[in-house]
């Protein structure tokens, strides 16, 4: 570097080196050269060292805090993420469960009310149902649940939603008319 200092007549700083000295840890240094000149002809290369181990060791300290935190915050938004959604679907059909469609259907028909627009609601239950129970036990029973769920959805509008209102019961809202 004081070479460089000397030729190009410009300081070089901040150059990375580490130092070894036996039977001692290494240390971090920051050299900078700044050529010494007389009437513009260099006599010769000032060098300093600054020992920036302690800083080093510090900011990696940091880092590894820093990256171990931004670990422990995706994780908690991946937890709220699957919190969300477990509070507001339904686990055996994914589809909301009671509470986050009435939540919906009141948010749903108080726009429609502000804007003057049409909703529609459609309930609908599995005829029957019992017997399905009784025939294939509760096994068979959500199996049916599930692909009535699939079946409701497949049908949907963008805007539109569908709930599990209780046992075999669903609703469908079409808002925007029907």
């Amino acid at each position: 570097p004081w070479r460089r200092a000397v030729q190009s007549k410009e300081p070089v700083l901040n150059v990375p080196l580490r130092l070894g000295v036996p039977g001692h840890a290494e240390r971090q240094l920051v050299m900078n050269c700044a050529p010494i000149a007389d009437g513009g002809r260099v006599r010769g290369c000032l060098a300093s060292f600054a020992d920036v181990t302690e800083l080093q060791e510090r900011t990696e300290r940091l880092r590894v805090a820093l990256d171990e935190l931004s670990a422990s915050q995706r994780e908690i938004e991946r937890q709220n993420e699957e919190l969300t959604l477990l509070a507001t679907r339904d686990a055996l059909t994914g589809i909301f469960n009671r509470r986050s469609l009435m939540q919906q259907a009141d948010q749903r028909f108080g726009e429609a009310k502000a804007n003057h627009t049409m909703i529609s609601c459609i309930m609908c239950d599995i005829d029957h149902f019992k017997a399905v129970n009784d025939k294939y036990g509760h096994a068979g029973g959500d199996q049916v649940i599930q692909g009535a769920a699939k079946a409701l959805q497949r049908g949907l509008r963008l805007n539109d939603f569908v709930g599990r209102y209780g046992g075999e019961e669903f609703c469908v809202m079409l808002p925007g008319g029907s």
